[in-house]
């Protein structure tokens, strides 16, 4: 008798050899391109998080250059500053008059006698006042000034005044200091 269940799976390929073969080929070549795919993808995703992370470090790189360059602007500014203030005190003493020769002058006139009064006129011109005790002292003096006009250390000796009461002489003295 025959069986009364009908089996519609069949137990047996009835699939041709070359297509066997093809369906090798082709599980071959899937399973190929799936691990293509994958490390792919895999050498993709390194490269992003390579690029990424040297994307930060510039990133870095440059907040701390801006910060930097932020932190010298002020600096700068004061170094152009003191360098401005460097170049007008530079053109200042290029035209100030030294007042060292005039000083030196009038301490060889006065030796060790007192000096009433001191005071510069134009053309390098001083004018004097010495105190002295006695006609003695007062004829040094004198011929220490004729002596620097002798060595041309001053020129145009002039004497302005003579005055002389019972304790001290004074004398009014002016002259060119020679530069």
């Amino acid at each position: 008798m025959a069986s009364q269940n009908i089996n519609l799976f069949q137990t047996k390929s009835t699939i041709q050899p070359l297509l066997e073969l093809i369906e090798q080929y082709v599980r071959i070549a899937s399973m190929s391109l799936l691990a293509f795919v994958l490390t792919g993808g895999i050498m993709v995703s390194a490269a992003f998080y390579i690029f990424g992370q040297q994307r930060d470090a510039m990133e870095k790189d440059r907040q701390l250059l801006l910060q930097q360059v932020k932190d010298n602007v002020s600096k700068e500014s004061l170094f152009l500053m003191v360098r401005a203030r460097i170049a007008a005190g530079e053109k200042i003493l290029s035209t100030q008059v030294s007042y060292a020769p005039f000083i030196d002058t009038t301490i060889k006139v006065l030796q060790s006698f007192s000096l009433s009064s001191f005071s510069m006129g134009q053309k390098n011109s001083v004018s004097i006042t010495v105190s002295v005790a006695s006609l003695t002292d007062a004829t040094r003096v004198l011929a220490t000034l004729m002596d620097m006009e002798k060595k041309k250390e001053i020129s145009n000796p002039i004497l302005q005044s003579f005055s002389m009461d019972e304790k001290k002489i004074q004398i009014g003295l002016t002259y060119t200091v020679v530069l």
